[in-house]
């Protein structure tokens, strides 16, 4: 299809996998990524894990590498920063001072490591981890350190800590809720969570918020609002993302915590779109708009606008999906877990192996969470949605498979 130049404004997984969906369906014009990092797009949930371990070299990261960027003839603007959208004009300004036309213009702008007051990373011995380059940064200084000070006990936190005890150092993890990934999973999973962490090293300091981190006789030092004083040799702060939709907002788009869409991706201005974790999509599972930062949404999103720019079909939102690699236990997560309802115990999620299933009123599979058991997930995924009602005894039962757990639809 021949058209007018996309500008994709965001180097990461989202704009690069929107830049090969459009080649992909059949989109032969100009386009243009604009990328803020000197790195061609490329995937981040390894950063915690598999790069900050040098497990994974980094090319296995690459979404959109140069090479197949030239093939597929994308203009690849690396190490740019967009200043300014004109809507009226639609074109894009660059630090450079570059003027750049659109016909249609995606924003795949993602966000920055949420900063606290008095807990600013320096790239020394304090680090943000959001990129690559935090990620090395992170790795290089481990490895002349014996103890590491990780503030946040979310998922990211969790996975640098872990990463670190594999590594052989003393970790100490502080959270200022009284659990761990307490806005999104059920207390008996955070508690499961903080046990594994337990048993393999990590100190705990849940309820007690950080309120100073600063550089101390090579490492250093953090104040807590108990009034503990807590000393390593370098700490990682992971407490969050801030949304980058400062362009958007500057521009008079419609913005709420991130970039306000449709389902398709679209704006409140028909030569706009939002993907990946700045867009806030209208998502059926919740029934409101929300932004899930995730591997999968960042793919789904990137597929719905190309499909959505090239006036072709956009296919049904997909049940969201979340996994994370802590030690040897595979924690993945299907749906949305209604945290007020009483899900279903499947096998021993308490030993770290079964499942919790959640049935919405009409006593149908919408949500799942999963400890080392992939089948189960696998299984929900052809489950959820198709209207068959669980016998939960059966499906409360690890001998029976969990297809055969149903009764009939509703």
């Amino acid at each position: 299809m021949k058209m007018s130049q996309i500008v994709i404004i965001g180097g990461g997984q989202a704009g690069g996998a929107a830049a090969l969906a459009l080649r992909r369906h059949g989109a032969t014009g100009p386009i243009t990524l604009i990328g803020r990092e000197t790195l061609p797009p490329y995937e981040r949930p390894a950063l915690s894990k598999g790069l900050l371990l040098g497990e994974t070299p980094f090319d296995r990261l690459i979404v959109l590498s140069e090479a197949v960027a030239a093939e597929q003839a994308i203009t690849l603007r690396l190490g740019t920063t967009v200043t300014a959208i004109d809507r009226a004009a639609q074109t894009v300004t660059t630090d450079a001072g570059d003027v750049l036309p659109y016909g249609t213009l995606i924003l795949a702008t993602g966000g920055r490591g949420r900063a606290l007051p008095g807990l600013a990373p320096d790239g020394r011995d304090i680090f943000a981890i959001r990129t690559a380059a935090d990620a090395e940064g992170i790795r290089a200084r481990m490895a002349r350190s014996r103890s590491l000070l990780v503030i946040g006990g979310g998922w990211l936190g969790l996975e640098v800590a872990a990463s670190a005890r594999k590594s052989g150092l003393d970790v100490t993890l502080v959270e200022a809720g009284p659990r761990l990934c307490g806005r999104v999973l059920p207390p008996v999973v955070s508690a499961i969570l903080a046990d594994l962490h337990t048993r393999r090293g990590v100190d705990l300091r849940l309820g007690d918020a950080p309120v100073s981190l600063t550089p101390a006789d090579g490492g250093v030092s953090a104040h807590l609002a108990s009034g503990a004083v807590l000393a390593a040799d370098m700490a990682v702060v992971a407490v969050g993302l801030t949304v980058e939709d400062d362009l958007a907002r500057a521009a008079g788009l419609a913005t709420a915590d991130g970039i306000l869409t449709d389902p398709a991706g679209r704006t409140d201005d028909p030569a706009i779109f939002a993907i990946g974790d700045v867009a806030r999509t209208p998502h059926p599972a919740l029934g409101t708009a929300a932004r899930l930062e995730s591997w999968q949404m960042a793919n789904l999103q990137a597929e719905a606008a190309a499909r959505a720019i090239l006036n072709l079909p956009v296919p049904s939102a997909e049940t969201p999906w979340f996994w994370s690699d802590q030690y040897d236990l595979n924690l993945q997560i299907l749906g949305l877990p209604d945290m007020a309802v009483q899900p279903i115990r499947r096998g021993s999620p308490e030993t770290g192996r079964g499942s919790l299933l959640w049935l919405d009123p009409a006593e149908r599979l919408c949500a799942v969470i999963a400890l080392n058991a992939p089948r189960d997930i696998a299984m929900a995924r052809r489950l959820i949605g198709t209207g068959l009602v669980i016998d939960r005894p059966r499906a409360a039962d690890p001998a029976v498979p969990l297809k055969d757990a149903v009764f009939r639809a509703a």
